[in-house]
């Protein structure tokens, strides 16, 4: 399929509106404002925050040693949108992929999200792309939050708990596969 600059562009507002940012007029991502916050409120912290029924299997291969990992797939907009906001704890080797049409740049943010999480950017080929350590801001205003942005374009974002890339040795250049078909995206 080929993609035009319109439809692009579009993807890209539906994109960023659900990770709480904007688009300039010239196609440039806004920083996050008080605007773009449609996110629960903090009195639901202990229920599911996500519609995810789909859990894949995958690994990180580093030096011909797999480290398998159980994932939830965030792959329609709101999924992608609620992320592991208000998640309490996540079992080890837990986590979750955000799955998008293409590889493109990618930017997230810790709102309403209360674990401290590794958030690893791969590329459409299965190459880690970077890994950002993440800490919680529960008090921060939007335009206060850290926005963590992927190096090159990506096509998969993983969030695991933080620490568990430096234990495992995942780095920039680790490949990540699934176990069976790849996660596509839902509208």
């Amino acid at each position: 399929m080929r993609v035009t600059p319109a439809l692009l562009v579009a993807f890209l507002v539906v994109c960023s509106g659900c990770m709480g940012l904007g688009i300039n007029s010239d196609g440039s991502v806004q920083s996050p404002d008080q605007s773009g916050d449609q996110s629960a409120t903090a009195g639901t912290a202990t229920q599911e925050t996500t519609n995810v029924e789909e859990n894949v299997s995958a690994a990180f291969v580093t030096n011909g040693e797999r480290t398998n990992v159980t994932l939830e797939v965030a792959n329609s907009p709101d999924e992608r949108s609620q992320g592991l906001m208000h998640r309490e704890s996540l079992p080890e080797n837990h986590g979750m992929v955000f799955v998008f049409d293409e590889a493109q740049p990618q930017t997230f943010w810790m709102k309403n999200t209360l674990l401290p999480l590794d958030i690893i950017f791969i590329s459409a080929d299965g190459t880690v792309i970077n890994v950002e350590q993440a800490d919680p801001q529960p008090n921060a205003s939007d335009l206060e939050l850290k926005q963590y942005s992927s190096d090159e374009p990506a096509k998969y974002v993983v969030e695991m708990r933080q620490g568990f890339a430096n234990r495992k040795g995942i780095e920039s250049g680790t490949k990540f596969v699934f176990d069976g078909e790849r996660p596509t995206t839902e509208n």
